[in-house]
């Protein structure tokens, strides 16, 4: 059974061990900007959210590709690379949801998550357990996006509810 990369962002602490983990194995450097996740920290809201690779609905980076070398494994739904048909357009970069693939100006060609063949750097670095590999289920499938979307609206309900509260 296919793997995927989970978050849950109430677990995310934002300390960005897990880029470091993922840029070591990588490119054997510290260094998060070559990273293949990011920790998004959204500070007016105190959270740090990972942004994975994970099997999106439909793949834009896969459908904008001109010369189909980022494509899309039908069994687990994820994305890859091929480096060798990559002609370094950066349709890709433009076109990920959240904003994982990337151009590495040093080397010159496109990044993105290859989950480490199975056994994810980031996973097992992650001190919270705020991301974890785990086998694709229903529930795993649940738009990652949805839980934030559901936090920032009960925000918004909560701040106008102080808002009539206050102006009484």
């Amino acid at each position: 059974m296919p793997s995927q990369l989970m978050v849950d962002m109430n677990r995310c602490t934002g300390c960005r061990i897990c880029e470091l983990a993922c840029s070591a194995k990588h490119e054997g450097k510290f260094q998060p900007s070559l990273a293949r996740l990011k920790i998004v920290r959204y500070d007016d809201l105190g959270l740090d959210i990972p942004n994975v690779c994970g099997p999106c609905e439909t793949a834009p980076c896969v459908d904008i590709c001109p010369v189909y070398a980022m494509r899309r494994d039908p069994i687990s739904k994820m994305t890859f690379i091929d480096e060798d048909k990559c002609i370094l357009c950066k349709s890709c970069v433009g076109a990920c949801v959240n904003g994982v693939i990337l151009l590495d100006t040093v080397r010159m060609r496109i990044i993105k998550c290859d989950h480490c063949g199975g056994d994810p750097e980031c996973a097992k670095a992650c001190p919270t357990g705020a991301i974890s590999y785990q086998p694709v289920t229903s529930l795993s499938s649940v738009d990652r996006h949805g839980k934030i979307l559901t936090y920032l609206k009960e925000i918004d309900r909560t701040e106008k509810t102080q808002e009539m509260s206050g102006a009484e």
